[in-house]
């Protein structure tokens, strides 16, 4: 139930992602962006770049926003049945799938940041609500784990201007680093 509502409030708070099309590759752009640490959670540090004003709701102590692109860094400390970070990527792309009029898989992939930690990313385009009311969003997640609890960092924009977004998300999720 509580993933359910975190992933509803993902949903609803409008957050995008970022993915080039290079890293199939192994080819990651090295783009330079002026950041500050932010440590939105005990155990990871990220690096977000400093366009972005720390916002706060009645879901999220704190979360990012720039324009109409949102970085939401959470946390998923419960004894779960998933053993891996795909795993847990597979679940929640389905929870995602229940809640969203249509989904679009873009990638899924593994990767190493530059702080050696593991991550396992979706991106993909969703729609929610229907006609006039709908929204179009496209959403990169990177999913880590300590081997305790799994950090989700969730980026998320309007698909028309994704693109605009896509490298900044990039270099937030290469940036993860959980604290020993």
């Amino acid at each position: 139930m509580i993933v359910l509502i975190l992933l509803l409030a993902f949903c609803l708070s409008g957050c995008n992602s970022a993915w080039d099309q290079n890293a199939d590759s192994g080819d990651l752009p090295m783009e330079t962006f002026v950041t500050y640490k932010a440590l939105p959670l005990p155990d990871l540090f990220v690096d977000i770049p400093e366009n972005y004003a720390i916002k706060s709701s009645q879901f999220y102590q704190e979360y990012y926003v720039c324009e109409d692109a949102s970085i939401i860094i959470t946390e998923d400390t419960r004894d779960s049945q998933y053993v891996s970070n795909y795993d847990y990527a597979v679940s929640a792309l389905k929870e995602y799938q229940n809640m969203a009029s249509s989904l679009e898989l873009i990638s899924s992939e593994a990767m190493t940041t530059q702080n050696a930690t593991n991550v396992q990313t979706l991106e993909f385009d969703y729609t929610i609500g229907d006609g006039d009311e709908s929204a179009k969003l496209t959403c990169f997640v990177g999913y880590l784990t300590d081997g305790h609890a799994m950090y989700i960092i969730t980026c998320k924009s309007n698909t028309d201007t994704y693109e605009s977004h896509r490298s900044e998300f990039l270099s937030v999720i290469c940036s993860a680093a959980i604290s020993k």
